[in-house]
């Protein structure tokens, strides 16, 4: 009877009260939002640039989904070196595509480094 009326996702006290704290830190909140937006522009455009890369999808999300030659092989060698990125190409219309988290400065220039390398 319980399962019927409770919401649809369980939060347990901890989480509860994580949530509250940054809620009351919003502007901190803000000012992430505001970096992740610039370093996903940065990334978009920077991707945009190399040839290698076939195409970008729209995103409004913390990551970005590209269409890239030897997705597969890119995905194991990139992640052979330690960054964490995603491949899609067993997807549904995502043939060749990897997704990669927009991170902080540093990270999205150490990944772009690597993509770069694996494709010279």
């Amino acid at each position: 009877m319980m399962n019927r009326v409770k919401a649809p996702y369980n939060i347990n006290k901890l989480t509860s009260k994580a949530a509250n704290e940054a809620l009351e830190h919003i502007d901190k909140m803000h000012e992430s939002v505001e970096e992740l937006l610039a370093q996903r522009k940065r990334l978009e455009r920077e991707l945009a640039k190399r040839k290698y890369v076939k195409h970008i999808f729209p995103s409004d999300a913390n990551f970005l989904l590209f269409r890239i030659e030897n997705a597969l092989k890119i995905y194991r060698e990139i992640a052979d070196s330690g960054v964490v990125i995603r491949y899609r190409g067993d997807q549904i219309h995502c043939d060749d595509c990897l997704r990669v988290t927009v991170g902080t400065e540093d990270e999205n220039t150490a990944f772009l480094e690597h993509l770069d390398q694996l494709n010279a």
